[in-house]
């Protein structure tokens, strides 16, 4: 995501500082202080409609609307966050969204791009950021509830992965960052990523195969066939009764979100539903070449190796079987996510078929 690229940039830019013996100094700080300062006093000239409520660390909430949810206190030994955010710089660009719909307003907007909530771990993300989901335990700020937003300029030394102890440090560590202006929408909060993801599986599994796991989540989530969040479901029984070991077979299969973004397919057709056709790319049956393991799998002409999730699935599979994995990011892309398509922490869905 364009979130995870701007986090880049930034630690590219402090790696550089560091490489090249250099500090920015005092002054520097100093005028980055004065600059933001004076940056606050004319906009709220311009926009006395807004908030300007100071932070402990002195950012602005600019507007705010309460959630109706839990409330982050601060007290969490291990935060995840799920929200919806636009970033924006000083000037009002948009530098980063969330949204579908700003994105087609902005003429951003790509068929095969991830669009909704997303979620951050709340040990890696800006200072500046933490301090307005969390309130950082301090009794001035209280943390947002699930439902809440809140939309926050940000100045440029809270940036920055760092934390301390005393708000000056921010400043006088800083590497001149500029100003971000963030509104963000929190859908929820919890401590275990994991367990929201299988949660997340048991209720797309009732809704989308209640014949097989009826309408209980609970019930679901404990049919996961000995590997923690881990379903597979057999759509067509198989031409063969042999195990598939040392040999190599052609697949189709169809990646997917459990929303319903498609993100990769053999298919031609299917490519062009979703729209993610390429005409660089040859369609079809790609081959499969499966070793003893899961770990040996290897797909294509090239030889790649496979998700973990996708190849459980294929060890499932024998020939002429039909198919659909289920499983949580740990077995696919875990916390980076892939491209513009998968999110962090993304559980995913394949459908596969062994053609040949």
């Amino acid at each position: 995501m364009k979130m995870k690229r701007n986090i880049i940039l930034i630690a590219a830019a402090a790696c550089c500082l560091i490489a090249c013996g250099r500090t920015v100094s005092i002054a520097q700080h100093e005028a980055d202080k004065r600059s933001f300062n004076a940056w606050v006093t004319v906009q709220k000239e311009m926009h006395p409609e807004y908030l300007w409520r100071q932070t402990p660390l002195g950012s602005y909430i600019l507007e705010e609307t309460e959630g109706t949810g839990d409330r982050i206190t601060g007290e969490e030994d291990s935060l995840y966050v799920r929200l919806e955010y636009t970033s924006y710089s000083t000037a009002g660009k948009v530098l980063a969204t969330t949204s579908e719909k700003m994105a087609q307003q902005l003429g951003t907007y790509s068929e095969s791009s991830y669009y909704g909530p997303t979620i951050w771990y709340g040990g890696g993300i800006y200072a500046g950021i933490e301090e307005i989901l969390t309130g950082m335990k301090d009794p001035s700020l209280s943390g947002m509830r699930d439902g809440g937003r809140r939309k926050v300029v940000i100045p440029g030394w809270l940036i920055t992965y760092n934390r301390y102890d005393e708000p000056e440090k921010y400043l006088n560590d800083s590497t001149s960052n500029a100003p971000l202006i963030y509104d963000i929408k929190l859908v929820e909060h919890f401590r275990s990523v994991k367990e929201w993801e299988v949660d997340s599986i048991s209720r797309y599994l009732v809704k989308t195969f209640p014949s097989k796991f009826g309408t209980d989540p609970a019930k679901a989530k404990a049919d996961s066939s000995g590997a923690h969040g881990f379903f597979y479901i057999q759509t067509q029984a198989p031409t063969g009764t042999e195990e598939l070991k040392d040999t190599t077979v052609s697949i189709n299969y169809i990646g997917r979100l459990l929303n319903g973004l498609v993100f990769d397919t053999t298919i031609r057709d299917t490519a062009i539903f979703y729209g993610i056709y390429s005409s660089s790319r040859t369609y079809g049956p790609v081959s499969v070449k499966y070793g003893t393991s899961v770990s040996e799998i290897k797909l294509g002409s090239s030889q790649s190796s496979v998700v973990e999730g996708f190849g459980r699935t294929l060890c499932k599979m024998k020939m002429g079987e039909k198919g659909i994995g289920i499983f949580p990011s740990p077995l696919g892309y875990s916390y980076s996510g892939s491209g513009s398509s998968i999110p962090a922490y993304a559980p995913l869905r394949f459908d596969i078929e062994i053609v040949n």
